[in-house]
């Protein structure tokens, strides 16, 4: 963007102050400039003042999904249909994944990439290994039916400005962990320039504006901008499945849930656990006049929030867990035109720049608003949509907490890798030195789980418990394990 037209543009949207305190306009090459070629000033402004209209939904009468698809109850008939579903689709190239790693794993206490991270399993692999593998099986999988013919699956991967190189390098550097290079796209989320109350871009200092990344849901400008959309539509990608980066336990372009999705030709599919007591204060499922929608907790009617039906069973406690499908049409036609309808604004103490003192300030209270939007925001927008529920063991183990921590830690999702394991090996008549009570025994006496007693079964050797009748009988010791007994 030209001298002129940068100057234009920030007197056209009341933003003049941004050259005045920075001089960004003296030089081409100034870091202020260069922030603002990056970002599109009127769509920002636009979309602060659309999220200064937004309504409460707590003002709204939501009510629990209704016909929620239970995965464990299907019939066999019915689940091999909707598997086939899925199958057909990725060996066609209509389906790809999309995941959201621009986080950085400050929480775990760990300064980098939380894809990178090593959550101590026997093999040592990094998140984002265990999630490539498992992409890697289901190719693998639709070859045994494609007389051996590997489809392409292409993988989408969410990076940020923080970590976009490191990413990239890492997986240069485990060179892509055998997965087809031309197959991985990775592009970088948006960042999104921070307002005062009053629609004034805050300056941090004179080498930088305040900048903030626009949440999970900036995936699909991120999307968009990065000429993703582009490339999937060339490919000629239908349907995507959409999940963060932390929870260990995703079955990568789940054939079933795909499978669903797309034989009810529905826009939108959310995959959730349900809520597993009272006090779990997570986001759950919820209608609103038959549009999909995702309260917070606290959005829950307070009356409601602890409500169950006759068998016991919480009425809101279709928990979302960030694994979704959308279809390509859906993003393409609905989603994208209506972004500017989808942010929130959170209010956050942000340091902004003194021009008197030509200091940056650290302020004490709220002065200032973000700009987020969360991936279900769009949920609404969808004329056609399903909820399957899955069993949160086989499917639920977020990586969030530092270590040591008794919930969503790199101990709990580690242990329930562990106990998958376990149960796999234990169904098909496998033999294990110690019983789950034993175990259990064990880590009450001590309070800690021996890292020699850990069971690690390759995504490579099975996605979900197939291909493990061999172990019959078997002796099978702890460890990693990568081959079937000879």
């Amino acid at each position: 963007m030209e001298f002129s037209a940068l100057k234009s543009l920030l007197d056209a949207t009341g933003q003049a102050h941004v050259y005045e305190q920075t001089g960004c306009l003296d030089d081409p090459n100034h870091p202020v400039s260069q922030q603002l070629r990056k970002l599109s000033v009127k769509d920002s402004l636009q979309n602060f003042q659309a999220a200064q209209q937004e309504t409460c939904k707590a003002d709204s009468t939501f009510e629990p999904v209704k016909n929620v698809i239970h995965a464990k109850s299907l019939s066999h008939l019915q689940d091999h249909l909707y598997r086939n579903a899925a199958l057909n689709a990725i060996k066609a190239g209509l389906v790809a994944a999309v995941i959201m790693s621009g986080g950085q794993g400050t929480r775990l206490g760990f300064n980098g990439p939380k894809g990178i991270y090593d959550i101590l399993l026997p093999s040592h692999k990094s998140i984002f290994q265990l999630h490539m593998e498992r992409l890697s099986k289901v190719r693998l999988l639709v070859a045994d039916t494609n007389n051996g013919v590997l489809p392409s699956l292409p993988v989408y991967i969410m990076t940020s400005d923080m970590n976009h190189h490191q990413i990239q390098h890492f997986f240069e550097s485990h060179n892509y962990f055998n997965y087809p290079k031309e197959d991985i796209v990775f592009f970088e989320q948006g960042l999104e320039p921070c307002f005062t109350f009053d629609g004034k871009i805050i300056v941090e200092n004179p080498h930088s504006l305040s900048l903030a990344p626009d949440g999970n849901g900036g995936v699909y400008k991120a999307l968009r901008f990065s000429g993703s959309i582009d490339d999937m539509q060339r490919r000629g990608v239908q349907h995507l499945h959409i999940y963060g980066i932390d929870n260990v336990l995703t079955k990568a372009v789940d054939p079933l849930f795909m499978g669903i999705c797309i034989d009810r030709k529905v826009e939108v599919g959310n995959k959730v656990v349900w809520r597993a007591h009272k006090g779990e204060k997570v986001g759950v499922s919820a209608e609103l006049r038959g549009a999909l929608h995702i309260l917070e907790y606290s959005e829950i009617p307070p009356h409601l929030a602890e409500t169950e039906d006759a068998e016991g069973k919480l009425l809101f406690g279709a928990a979302n867990i960030c694994n979704h499908y959308l279809s390509v049409d859906f993003l393409v036609q609905r989603v994208l035109p209506s972004l500017s309808g989808t942010y929130h604004i959170a209010k956050k103490k942000i340091p902004f720049y003194d021009p008197v003192t030509q200091t940056t300030v650290h302020p004490t209270t709220p002065n200032g608003v973000k700009l987020e939007m969360f991936i279900f925001d769009v949920f609404p927008l969808a004329t056609s949509w399903t909820v399957v529920e899955v069993a949160r063991d086989d499917e639920f183990a977020p990586v969030k907490n530092e270590p040591g921590n008794v919930a969503d830690s790199p101990d709990t999702a580690r242990l329930l890798l562990h106990r998958q394991a376990r149960r796999w090996l234990t169904s098909v008549g496998a033999v294990l030195p110690r019983t789950d009570a034993e175990e259990e025994a064990a880590v009450q006496a001590t309070g800690t789980f021996p890292v020699e007693w850990l069971y690690e079964v390759s995504p490579l050797l099975s996605y979900e418990g197939e291909n493990l009748d061999v172990f019959a009988g078997v002796t099978v010791q702890p460890g990693y394990i990568t081959s079937l007994p000879l």
